[in-house]
């Protein structure tokens, strides 16, 4: 209970003091805001396969060890992540209808997957062997609040390029199931194990809090480059891409008043 008073008083804080701070932008008599919905796609795609040779790599040092003289090993790894993204923003720009700073605050509910399967062998020096799969799912659903600072490139075109970087945080909420099958042979006893583990779904703070780890809120870090299309004088048509812890493609529309 301690802990989610804690989370509720760090994102009041956040939201306090990036509410100042728009709203301190209201003295500027051109200013003109912009609000709006949008929606997003996610992935880790273009840094997958990075991952997988990461992951391959540590596992190939602990079936050598494993495997022993005279053993044999081999393992497998495919990971996959898909995710949406969809979000309210408001954005004030201070020097008006063709300014080109702005600054942005942001609620988001994001759904993050992540698929990692796992395929181990290895086999020792008497024939005796381990074959394991393994498939294991994350899902993430944080939803998040960011404070975003951008710079629109020749704001005074119809279409013109944007680009923008921001932080916030996200609550942590997700959880991890695995499905298994591992079977065992010992060669001295000619004997065979095959067993089957399941877990439908475990919560991710209360395995962080089993392990002795402090639940913490989900840091976000945006970075991203955009164009921007002016339907009518007051409607504004936005797509973008670019980081969001992991690689994010988006669209939206907006109003601006």
């Amino acid at each position: 209970m301690f802990k989610k008073i804690k989370w509720m008083v760090t994102i009041s804080i956040f939201l306090i003091i990036s509410t100042i701070f728009l709203f301190s932008q209201l003295a500027l008599a051109k200013g003109k805001w912009q609000v709006g919905p949008h929606y997003g796609s996610w992935s880790l795609s273009p840094v997958e396969s990075m991952i997988e040779n990461y992951l391959g790599d540590m596992l190939d040092n602990e079936l050598a060890e494993l495997a022993g003289p005279g053993g044999d090993y081999s393992q497998s790894i495919d990971l996959s992540s898909r995710g949406t993204n969809l979000g309210l923003e408001v954005r004030f720009y201070p020097a008006g209808e063709d300014g080109s700073f702005s600054i942005g605050l942001a609620v988001e509910k994001s759904e993050l997957r992540l698929n990692l399967d796992t395929l181990i062998w290895y086999k020792l020096a008497d024939d005796s062997y381990l074959d394991a799969s393994v498939n294991a799912a994350l899902l993430l659903k944080p939803t998040s609040y960011l404070l975003s600072l951008r710079w629109d490139i020749k704001a005074s075109s119809r279409l013109h390029p944007y680009i923008g970087f921001g932080a916030g945080i996200g609550t942590l909420n997700g959880l991890l199931s695995y499905e298994g099958t591992i079977e065992v042979y010992d060669a001295p006893t000619d004997t065979t194990i095959v067993g089957t583990y399941t877990e439908p779904g475990l919560d991710i703070a209360d395995l962080l809090e089993a392990a002795g780890y402090q639940t913490i809120p989900l840091p976000i870090l945006q970075l991203n480059l955009g164009l921007s299309y002016k339907i009518t004088n007051n409607i504004y048509l936005l797509l973008d891409a670019g980081i969001w812890d992991g690689f994010l493609v988006r669209g939206g529309v907006c109003l601006r008043v």
